[in-house]
């Protein structure tokens, strides 16, 4: 603990207005020996999170900025789309999920959430890291890719059986994935949870892939029969979010 802690102070002794610094200087700002900054600045040196030059001061490197462009894209996509999502909670009294897409992994996590104020509702939890799974999220992000890949993608996925309506046949969802194009939303019910129905939009593009969906959820007896309503008010409350959408009167 002592060395992580004196690892950050280092780290932070950097400043907009001394981005370079000795280590004599950092020595006296972290007030630790220049023996014990030595050795925490050469492994932050190797590990490219500082650099040192040849005139001996140290400045911060190049891993601190890969790691700050990924908070900031994390901040960009909650901030980006709070609006539709505030607005889809007023209008549909629902539970409304932002989740953020890692291709590389095939997962997703929820990373915003809106919860129902309604006594019954679903209460979803932020920050956990899963499969893309075969519920409206994982469903929306599979829609939001070009057809080609969206089946490539879709044969790498484990698609467990999460209840008994989960749509866990490659062939099924595929075909599922490929009529709800023509909608621009998807739907599931009771394929994550039980007794759970929502819709779900892909948004935030990025090399012609989403970086996020947005789904609404809530109990199946309150949801049924709501769902298309539900995904077009989607379509419409999220079209910023989605380059080259379709209006709700083009999908109507």
């Amino acid at each position: 603990m002592r060395t992580t802690e004196r690892t950050c102070a280092v780290l932070s002794a950097f400043s907009t207005a001394n981005p370079h610094l000795s280590l004599r200087e950092l020595s006296e700002r972290v007030d630790l020996p220049k023996a014990t900054v030595h050795r925490l600045a050469g492994a932050l040196v190797a590990t490219g999170f500082m650099e040192h030059h040849d005139d001996g001061s140290y400045c911060l490197g190049p891993k601190l900025s890969e790691l700050g462009a990924l908070a900031r894209a994390d901040l960009d996509i909650v901030t980006a789309c709070s609006p539709a999502l505030d607005a889809l909670a007023a209008a549909t009294d629902e539970s409304v999920l932002l989740a953020e897409a890692d291709w590389d992994a095939l997962e997703m996590s929820v990373v915003s959430v809106r919860v129902s104020p309604q006594t019954l509702s679903v209460v979803p939890v932020t920050g956990t890291h899963e499969a893309i799974p075969a519920g409206c999220l994982g469903k929306a992000m599979l829609l939001g890719l070009p057809e080609q890949e969206a089946e490539s993608v879709l044969a790498r996925l484990p698609l467990p059986a999460l209840t008994r309506k989960t749509h866990a046949d490659r062939a099924q969802l595929a075909a599922e994935i490929s009529e709800a194009r023509a909608t621009g939303f998807v739907v599931a019910d009771e394929e994550y949870l039980d007794g759970v129905s929502g819709a779900g939009v892909p948004v935030i593009f990025e090399d012609g892939r989403p970086r996020a969906a947005i789904s609404v959820v809530g109990p199946t007896p309150r949801t049924a029969g709501q769902l298309e309503r539900i995904g077009k008010l989607m379509l419409d409350l999220t079209v910023s979010l989605r380059p080259g959408a379709r209006s709700p009167q083009e999908v109507a």
